[in-house]
């Protein structure tokens, strides 16, 4: 518990990031981020801001609003926690490794014990296909994220 009131501390004082406003690189490292349940049953789609660290928020294809942080070690590899507006939290682990174009892919669970995948940066689609051994009910996911969240 005190750790989800610190997380909710720390999101407060984080200046939010305005959905209004383009999600390119120029725009404090803006990138797409796309989150699945590893039934491909439910997705989230979003923006993660930062190089380093920064604020994730994201929106449920049913409307759920989730809003977190993230932090990226020396070596690439880092963490991400976040709270959900219907009361799940959860946390990931994700390795990071295309600076240029913040591309990130990870895993995480939420406190409802689903298990999630997600990516994040300017070309999560590109990734997917050509690069991960993805099964098909994740790459349909993030096809419909990517198509719905456009």
């Amino acid at each position: 518990m005190v750790r989800l009131l610190s997380l909710l501390f720390i999101t407060a004082l984080v200046p939010r990031p305005s959905v209004a406003e383009p999600c390119i690189l120029k725009n404090n490292f803006c990138v797409p981020f796309v989150a699945c349940t590893m039934d491909g049953n439910e997705f989230f789609f979003g923006r993660s801001y930062g190089r380093r660290s920064g604020p994730v928020v994201a929106q449920s294809r049913q409307g759920t609003q989730c809003e977190g942080s993230w932090k990226r070690t020396a070596i690439g590899a880092g963490r991400t926690e976040f709270t959900c507006s219907d009361g799940r939290t959860g946390r990931g682990t994700f390795t990071y490794f295309e600076p240029t174009t913040g591309t990130a892919t990870g895993r995480g669970r939420t406190s409802a014990r689903e298990r999630l995948r997600f990516w994040a940066g300017a070309n999560i689609l590109e990734f997917v296909l050509n690069g991960s051994e993805e099964d098909l009910e994740l790459l349909d996911c993030v096809r419909k994220a990517l198509d719905d969240g456009s």
